[in-house]
């Protein structure tokens, strides 16, 4: 329950980071470069390389489509181009969300192998980036208070991966869910790399 709670809070540690330090051009540079190259390691070297064992080249295919699919669409239909924005930036956030119930399936599988220690150490510090890219994406688009209620929400879906974990792992060894997951992978690089600006 500690290693719960504990993952709950390290999502706002690093927004609280960066409220504190971002407004420093060269810090908010470091931060900028540093969820680049965080969110493309995930994306490259977890996502990827799991999905392609469930569906194969499908898996690099649809991540592309994630990608550049919003691209092609801001250039077909200009005027449409900040709506295809918003859009990519919500399915890339209901990706987190999901990767949020997973943490709390891993959270609960840690428990019930008596492994808690280090597997619930690893998910609390890879979580630290995760709020603070979070916070990122969202507080110039939406503001701080759609920021800080996405955050409280994937607290939320850790509790109820952590709670209905026997129910949510049948359903991740499904191949809808690994294309899904490609699907948001490609999005979310999209949103990070085209990240929006408060101006």
């Amino acid at each position: 329950m500690i290693a719960l709670v504990a993952s709950f809070f390290s999502l706002f540690v690093g927004p609280l980071v960066y409220q504190t330090f971002g407004p420093l051009r060269r810090t908010d540079k470091i931060v900028n470069g540093f969820i680049i190259v965080m969110v493309s390691c995930t994306i490259l070297f977890e996502i990827i390389p799991d999905t392609y064992a469930k569906i194969g080249i499908f898996s690099i295919m649809i991540c592309a489509l994630g990608f550049f699919g919003p691209t092609l669409i801001e250039k077909t239909f200009r005027q449409a181009a900040d709506t295809t924005h918003k859009l990519t930036i919500l399915l890339g956030i209901a990706g987190l969300l999901v990767h949020a119930a997973l943490d709390g399936i891993a959270i609960q599988t840690g428990t019930n192998l008596a492994q808690t220690s280090g597997l619930s150490l690893a998910i609390v510090l890879h979580r630290l980036p995760v709020g603070l890219t979070i916070w990122w994406i969202l507080k110039p688009l939406l503001g701080e208070r759609y920021a800080l209620l996405t955050l409280f929400f994937m607290g939320l879906t850790t509790l109820i991966g952590f709670a209905g974990s026997q129910h949510i792992m049948m359903f991740k060894q499904s191949n809808i869910l690994s294309i899904m997951q490609s699907l948001i992978a490609g999005s979310l690089l999209h949103v990070v790399i085209h990240k929006p600006h408060s101006d």
